[in-house]
């Protein structure tokens, strides 16, 4: 790269004549002092579009201390649409930086090697040198007050939504975009206009947001109908328990699924606490019901696990109960405790998955939607392995009478159990899979007797 210098004749020649001889004489050295090793700023300098070129910094400094001062304690407008806000720059931590502004000034024509002061000398003179309003900034409140002013221009934008009709149609309402201020860009704007003697306005032009999901998004997944239900039935008469099973099965109602995504039913749900509604109510412990919150919440998650083996869907986590229960088959049932026993399965489909819930006043209803073909239909079957057979436990009671046996606790059998899901089309099997193993243990009889006669 080769640097051309437009110079005084004689000037160009006294330095080219000291860079060939590799010498300077005592003439020639006193001119490139004087030139270039003054105290002064360049001539042809400019702060803020006034001259100071000769002037020392100090010198500069005092002629324009006071109207850079003035200028940045103007009022800055920012405006979008019809409204206005008025705010002062040093209020917002936008002040003068006096000493960032005279050191870039006498800096130029002193930097970098000879020819490069010397080319930035000529410069500054023939087409004169401009030294912006500098300023410090204190970045953290100027974007607090920013992001006050924004909030009324930001505008969220609305996925696309799927939900079924009260006929049961499966119903895409469109999404709608929204917008953002830019923080970062806005500060830059407001911190410009603090520095200019003359239209001191900023107007907010927020940048377009997309929303996550949209109306195509919703289309592509294909969620058409019901392909699978399942429905269980509780005592409305026990009204805790009822409550919890609404409140639960709410949690799932309106779920969205794509494909490959994962379904947790205690992340969903969340805990079951008084203060998250839920009531007192019995709930089965090492195979005795106990007093405790959220009874009922393991009938939802045994209903929705029956509803999505019916279609079709891997499950991952699942748990038996330490008992039967009444209201489902033996091993289509699935436990749940918040803490450490969750159901949870996988959409491995193709199509988009969409849980529907209904509570009457007894039957509890779970649906999945999605696509799947006409003819396609899911059976499942328990087959009861093995029967568990309880044992008997005699304790001695001394404060019974010799020959009286009282039945303190009654057995109950065991179950080792199958489930089998079968996949027809039509009237073909064309899929038969094992599903789980379950083994719902023996509880033993317990008898206290009186102790025998001698």
């Amino acid at each position: 790269m080769y640097l051309v210098i437009r110079l005084r004749r004689p000037v160009l020649l006294l330095i080219i004549a000291a860079l060939i001889t590799g010498c300077v004489s005592t003439v020639g050295y006193a001119f490139v002092t004087s030139y270039l090793l003054s105290d002064t700023i360049v001539p042809g300098v400019r702060i803020a579009s006034i001259d100071v070129g000769g002037l020392t910094c100090r010198e500069a400094s005092v002629y324009l201390s006071g109207y850079l001062n003035e200028v940045i304690q103007g009022p800055v407008t920012i405006a979008y649409g019809t409204m206005r806000w008025e705010v002062f720059p040093p209020e917002l931590g936008i002040t003068t930086d006096l000493e960032s502004i005279m050191i870039a000034a006498f800096q130029v024509g002193r930097q970098g090697n000879l020819l490069r002061r010397i080319a930035d000398h000529y410069q500054s003179q023939t087409e004169g040198w401009e030294i912006p309003h500098l300023v410090s900034v204190d970045q953290e409140r100027l974007s607090h007050v920013l992001r006050k002013i924004a909030v009324t221009a930001n505008i969220p934008p609305l996925d696309a939504r799927i939900i079924l009709t009260e006929d049961d149609e499966v119903k895409i309402i469109p999404d709608y975009p929204g917008q953002k201020v830019d923080i970062s860009l806005l500060a830059k704007q407001v911190i410009a206009a603090a520095t200019r003697p003359h239209d001191r306005r900023v107007i907010i032009k927020p940048q377009p947001v997309k929303p996550d999901f949209s109306a195509e998004d919703a289309y592509g997944l294909r969620i058409r109908r019901c392909i699978a239900q399942y429905t269980t039935t509780f005592d409305s008469r026990d009204e805790n328990r009822a409550s919890n099973i609404r409140l639960a099965a709410n949690c799932l109602d309106g779920v969205l699924l794509k494909p490959g995504e994962g379904f947790s039913f205690n992340k969903q749900v969340g805990p079951r606490l008084g203060s998250e509604g839920y009531k007192p109510a019995p709930v089965i412990v090492d195979g005795d019901l106990l007093p405790g919150v959220g009874g009922g919440v393991c009938q939802v998650s045994t209903t929705l696990y029956n509803a999505v083996l019916l279609a079709g869907l891997d499950v991952v986590i699942r748990s038996p109960h330490s008992l039967p229960i009444a209201y489902v088959p033996l091993g289509r049932d699935a436990a749940v405790a918040y803490d450490y026993m969750d159901l949870a399965f996988q959409n491995g489909s193709p199509y988009g998955l969409l849980l529907s819930t209904r509570v009457d006043k007894e039957r509890l209803t779970v649906r999945v939607f999605s696509d799947a073909p006409l003819e396609r239909s899911i059976e499942l079957d328990t087959q009861i392995v093995k029967v568990l057979q309880p044992g008997v436990i005699r304790k001695i009671d001394a404060s019974l009478s010799p020959g009286t046996i009282i039945e303190e606790t009654k057995g109950r059998q065991g179950y080792e159990v199958q489930l089998w899901r079968i996949v027809k089309m039509g009237d073909r099997v064309i899929h038969r899979e094992l599903v789980e193993k379950s083994v719902y243990k023996p509880r033993d009889t317990v008898i206290r007797q009186g102790p025998s006669v001698k």
